[in-house]
């Protein structure tokens, strides 16, 4: 789990605090498998968790400040995924990089994904510690896009008018959008490698308009 070094009483963390913070955020985030975030109340995750609630506010102020927690969490788990994105996108590499992206995206939204639905909808809403959490889970996945479709449309594959920034946020949050589908998307009796390489298509497409 991310460091906070001071609890809510301005005490200093120790082994045994950190151990008591993680079992709250593990607790919250069963939780969150279970129920929408508006029916979780303070006892609800002291519960879960076999504490009281006191021992819930000496590390939270609210469960909105344990979920964004457990945001960062999940902003760890996506830095590594630029690295598809960073390396060989040849014409006959550029589809498997793509894919291995779109497939590490997947993974992340499968462990993840109540956390995350949560992170996107307080995003939109303003919430600006979850702004904040967004940006920076995706930081490193943007300007890896960005620079790749900046090359792309330097050497005349995209449109004049094509903006490498934008894009980068748009083939990132169409990712994102797959993810969060998936299961929906499923149902209609499409098969998952169907889903998956479609994705990588397009995102090929998008970046290096070829």
């Amino acid at each position: 789990m991310p460091e906070r070094t001071i609890n809510k009483l301005g005490h200093r963390i120790g082994a045994r605090g950190g151990r008591t913070r993680d079992v709250i955020l593990e607790a919250t985030r069963r939780l969150l498998d279970r129920r929408h975030l508006g029916e979780i109340r303070v006892a609800d995750v002291a519960s879960e968790a076999g504490l009281s609630p006191s021992n819930f506010y000496t590390y939270f102020k609210t469960v909105e400040e344990a979920v964004l927690l457990l945001c960062e969490a999940v902003a760890a788990d996506f830095q590594p995924l630029a690295r598809h994105l960073e390396g060989d996108w040849s014409a006959e590499n550029a589809f498997g990089a793509a894919r291995a992206y779109v497939v590490d995206v997947l993974a992340i939204w499968e462990r993840h994904g109540p956390v995350l639905r949560i992170e996107h909808m307080l995003a939109d809403k303003g919430e600006a510690g979850f702004v904040d959490s967004r940006v920076r889970r995706l930081r490193r996945v943007h300007l890896a896009f960005e620079r790749r479709i900046a090359v792309a449309h330097a050497t005349g594959y995209h449109a004049a008018g094509l903006d490498p920034r934008l894009t980068s946020y748009e083939v990132a949050n169409l990712v994102e959008s797959v993810a969060a589908g998936f299961e929906l998307m499923r149902r209609g009796e499409t098969p998952p490698e169907a889903i998956i390489d479609t994705t990588a298509h397009i995102v090929v497409k998008l970046v290096t308009g070829r």
